[in-house]
């Protein structure tokens, strides 16, 4: 089997599961219908492993906030330090780039990359508190799409704790006091960047549940394309004075968000995608808003608030109970 990404150098053996038939050419091929997983890796190994990409999640935000240069630069330079990263991870697994793989990431990696471009349209008409609450309302969104898209049943109580867990991210990211300031077109700005990284979401979802996706593999044609369609709005709003203005430490915190944040924390997700319902797992991400308030505290001197103090216990209880109610599809 050539699984989405990988060389054929080695014999793979078909999951139990899996359904056989003939590919495009004639040739063989196997497709994984749902991957085959232990009772104990389908509750506790994939509940770990989100709970890390929640931290590194939240570090991106921090880290970034270190950053000189403007934004459209550090998200440019950002997917450009994490494609050599992720190539060089995937191609030491045995890994190759290939059409199928392009053909496959295209859409999501593009709807990655002009998810920051909408972001930073976003922040110079609207703050940044604003542009985060809309964007945190990605849970509600794809409670509606779950259904339809996946088979997902989320239970009445499941709707309920993750309208709470989103009114907890907006009380934790509004909480801090600062100036809130928008406008029609920052509204819609910011609209269409919760509407690309749903976007994001639900391909990468419907990738790693219904295919045999290497999530290394996948991540590296995301930023592939994530590059490519970050290119001409960067040529288009930079000059060179803006890129003057990357250097010294900037490379650092690039790097570091590149390899934790862009890399093992987006590689991971990608696993988690295969294992954790759509409308839980963006849930459990409004708990990279508690992580990033609390690091702020010591890295930037941004105290937390008794009202964003508030905000993240309602936020992780909220999660804490939908992680108590069994998955339900149909």
């Amino acid at each position: 089997m050539c699984s989405i990404g990988r060389g054929c150098g080695r014999a793979e053996r078909a999951p139990p599961n899996s359904d056989t038939g003939r590919d495009e050419h004639g040739g063989q091929t196997d497709h994984v219908s749902t991957p085959t997983v232990s009772p104990t890796r389908r509750v506790d190994l994939p509940l770990a492993v989100m709970a890390v990409v929640v931290v590194l999640f939240g570090l991106g935000p921090v880290l970034t906030k270190l950053v000189t240069a403007p934004p459209l630069v550090g998200a440019l330079m950002r997917f450009a330090v994490s494609v050599p990263i992720l190539l060089l991870l995937f191609t030491a697994r045995g890994g190759r780039i290939n059409r199928r793989l392009l053909r496959a990431t295209a859409l999501p990696g593009i709807a990655f990359g002009t998810n920051l471009i909408f972001v930073f349209a976003a922040v110079q008409e609207t703050t940044v508190s604003v542009l985060s609450t809309v964007v945190a309302n990605q849970p509600a969104v794809l409670l509606v799409l779950a259904g339809p898209l996946f088979g997902e049943r989320p239970t009445t109580r499941h709707v309920l704790w993750t309208l709470g867990g989103v009114v907890g991210a907006a009380v934790v990211i509004l909480g801090a006091g600062d100036d809130v300031r928008a406008s029609a077109l920052g509204i819609v700005l910011a609209l269409l960047a919760l509407a690309t990284f749903t976007a994001y979401w639900v391909l990468t979802r419907s990738a790693r549940r219904d295919t045999d996706v290497d999530p290394i593999g996948w991540m590296t044609g995301v930023n592939i394309w994530a590059v490519v369609s970050a290119v001409p709005p960067v040529m288009l709003f930079t000059n060179g004075d803006d890129w003057s203005r990357f250097g010294g430490l900037d490379w650092l915190w690039i790097v570091m968000i590149a390899l934790f944040t862009g890399a093992l924390g987006h590689v991971m997700m990608s696993w988690v995608h295969a294992y954790v319902e759509a409308a839980r797992s963006s849930l459990y991400m409004l708990g990279m808003h508690v992580v990033a308030v609390g690091l702020s505290w010591p890295i930037h001197s941004e105290p937390v608030t008794v009202v964003q103090a508030i905000g993240g216990a309602l936020v992780l209880l909220c999660v804490a109970m939908v992680i108590r109610i069994p998955p339900r599809t149909g």
